[in-house]
């Protein structure tokens, strides 16, 4: 999709040029905020399409040595999708635990992945109807919703991957792909998946 094209390269300049601004620390404890931007979708479903969406929360790690590293996350999660041939839009909001291994190439550059807990906070559904009079004339539009909890897995679990940088100071940007193994539906028959990537910025204490 265009999207995540666009978030690959803006992620790729970013790491490439990160590559000659020199080196994380060596070692050593850190934690801090950090937020982003999720571009998600459901999958195996004939007219999905992706949601821009926020992500943000809190990371805490510890870099072993120069190769190694370890980060555990708690984030809160906007997911959800769009209906191509309508209006309806589905919002999928999870609180999500991603532990994660880090291997560090060269400098702060870094590949990254994990396991990562997922609990479902909310699933909604909105679209909207168009109102007439009397003589058949549209006068506006009534939005509705839809409470989806009942209808949807409490939990997901997923293997996060994906490619980080770490600045020698203060920040960190990632570009991370989530791959899930729980279907979002409780129907059975029905395989949809959850599909995000995300693209965030850390701030290390």
């Amino acid at each position: 999709m265009q999207i995540t094209k666009r978030l690959l390269a803006i992620a790729a300049a970013l790491l490439l040029g990160a590559g000659t601004y020199g080196t994380a620390s060596a070692q050593g404890f850190y934690w801090g905020p950090r937020a982003g931007l999720n571009i998600s979708t459901v999958t195996k479903t004939t007219y999905s399409k992706a949601r821009a969406r926020a992500n943000f929360g809190l990371m805490a790690g510890y870099k072993l040595n120069d190769l190694i590293g370890l980060q555990a996350e708690a984030l809160y999660s906007l997911q959800g999708s769009k209906m191509t041939n309508s209006d309806h839009v589905y919002s999928y909001n999870y609180l999500k635990i991603p532990v994660l291994a880090k291997l560090y190439l060269i400098g702060g550059l870094n590949i990254e992945a994990g396991i990562s807990f997922n609990w479902l906070v909310k699933a909604q559904e909105k679209w909207s109807s168009t109102v007439y009079d009397i003589d058949g004339n549209t006068t506006g539009k009534v939005s509705h919703s839809q409470n989806l909890m009942s209808d949807t897995k409490g939990f997901d679990f997923t293997i996060p991957v994906g490619v980080n940088y770490q600045f020698p100071r203060l920040f960190d940007i990632g570009l991370r792909y989530d791959i899930s193994t729980v279907r979002v539906p409780e129907d059975r028959k029905n395989h949809a998946k959850s599909s995000n990537w995300s693209i965030s910025l850390g701030v290390r204490f």
